[in-house]
């Protein structure tokens, strides 16, 4: 009975413990539950902002990188900047000092030394006539049937000032030394004016200009040569280039005159008595296209042919040029077509004389090492205009480089002139000629045309 009284005292007491601690349990496992729940909510958020940050910090660092990069180009380019203003500056401090250097004479002796230059000019000649007016060198001939040195040119050319030019040439022969031009030239005067003193070339037609080295075919037409011999129209003078206002719809114009003691007795009187021989020359220059010009050249010429009567002599032609030079390609192809007509009114103790020439030559340039050349030509005797004679050229040319050529030429001459050394009986043959010519060039002055 105790048993039992007990028994059921005491088990409620236990039922009742059991379920206070079940429950302490219970409500345990709920807090830490919750605390778990939450410390993953707050992790999650400290991930938020971890990330916000890490992202705000990635832009900074871009946004920086940026900002040195641009820094840093900036400053490159201010670098260089100032390097140009400073190679500027030194450019024209350099251009100052020149100036001073040579304003107060103290130019180095490299400054004071012109260009010079030493060509040559070696040819053989073969002709079917033997006769001594053709193949003997003189002021009709550069001679046949063996091998001649035409010429060794030496050439001085220096600027002298801002303002004047000199030019100097020197021909050697066998027998000779002598001064073919010597001049100098004051450049861009007011007014577009150039003027030039000394002894030189005139300005006449399209190829009274050239050295001999420089011609298109190896000798001068026959319709110059027997109007101013091999030796052309020069002497000592002055001359004056005008640029005009355009004329006649052309892209230049200009005008030359040329005062000079010169004559050679062929068409004037060589003797200083005889008095000047007064030269001048129009000049208009059209531009074609991007590859080709034409230009014509009016020229005239007057002095006296003879001391003793003062009777004079005037010389007119008439020049036309053509040219092509294909823009890019002008290494490989060229042509050159040049054309005079002159006429020739001399005054005789008898009467006048009236006589009359032309030529026409081309060159064509077939690729960067030749050229294939001919020419056609007429001339009278400003004295006789019944003696005359017909030449015709064709040559062949290879330029080993722009210092170095050689020229292969053929030369068919008909003549209707008097052999003056066995008159009355002799008239000049006709004659076939062949000819090797080369040329070469040491220094800066080249085989150009004038």
């Amino acid at each position: 009975m105790k048993k039992s009284i007990l028994v059921y005292t005491f088990l409620p007491i236990f039922c009742f413990g059991q379920f206070i601690t079940a429950q302490e349990r219970t409500d345990e496992s709920l807090s830490r539950d919750d605390s778990i729940a939450l410390l993953r909510k707050e992790l999650l958020l400290l991930k938020e902002r971890y990330d916000k940050e890490i992202f705000r910090l990635d832009s900074l660092l871009q946004e920086l990188h940026t900002t040195m990069e641009s820094k840093e180009k900036e400053a490159e380019f201010q670098k260089l900047l100032d390097q140009a203003n400073q190679l500027a500056s030194k450019e024209k401090e350099e251009k100052v000092d020149l100036s001073k250097k040579f304003h107060s004479g103290t130019r180095t002796q490299q400054g004071l030394n012109p260009n010079i230059s030493l060509g040559g000019d070696f040819f053989g000649a073969y002709s079917s006539s033997n006769h001594k007016y053709i193949s003997e060198p003189g002021d009709m001939s550069y001679g046949n049937n063996g091998f001649f040195l035409r010429e060794a040119e030496v050439a001085l050319v220096a600027p002298l000032d801002p303002f004047t030019r000199g030019k100097t040439f020197f021909s050697i022969t066998k027998n000779d030394i002598s001064i073919e031009e010597a001049y100098m030239e004051w450049l861009n005067l007011p007014l577009n004016i150039n003027l030039k003193t000394g002894i030189f070339y005139a300005e006449f037609g399209p190829l009274n200009r050239y050295h001999d080295h420089a011609l298109p075919q190896f000798d001068r037409p026959r319709a110059l040569t027997n109007l101013f011999s091999n030796s052309g129209l020069g002497g000592f003078g002055m001359a004056a280039n005008f640029l005009l206002p355009k004329i006649l719809f052309a892209d230049a114009t200009s005008f030359d005159i040329s005062v000079i003691n010169g004559g050679n007795d062929v068409s004037f009187d060589s003797n200083r008595k005889a008095g000047m021989l007064f030269i001048c020359q129009f000049k208009n220059y059209y531009d074609l296209s991007r590859n080709s010009y034409f230009e014509f050249r009016l020229s005239g010429v007057t002095g006296t042919n003879d001391l003793y009567t003062n009777n004079r002599s005037y010389i007119g032609s008439l020049g036309l040029i053509y040219k092509w030079t294909p823009v890019g390609r002008e290494k490989y192809r060229t042509f050159d077509w040049k054309t005079e007509i002159v006429y020739s009114y001399r005054e005789e103790a008898s009467g006048y004389v009236q006589s009359k020439g032309f030529y026409s030559s081309f060159q064509n340039k077939l690729s960067a090492r030749f050229w294939l050349g001919g020419r056609i030509g007429y001339s009278e005797l400003p004295d006789d205009n019944q003696q005359y004679e017909w030449d015709y050229t064709f040559c062949f040319d290879f330029w080993q480089s722009e210092f170095v050529f050689t020229r292969f030429q053929y030369q068919y001459n008909w003549r209707n002139r008097v052999n003056w050394e066995i008159i009355p009986t002799g008239m000049l043959p006709h004659d076939h000629s062949f000819i090797i010519q080369v040329c070469w060039a040491m220094g800066p002055h080249k085989h150009e045309a004038y």
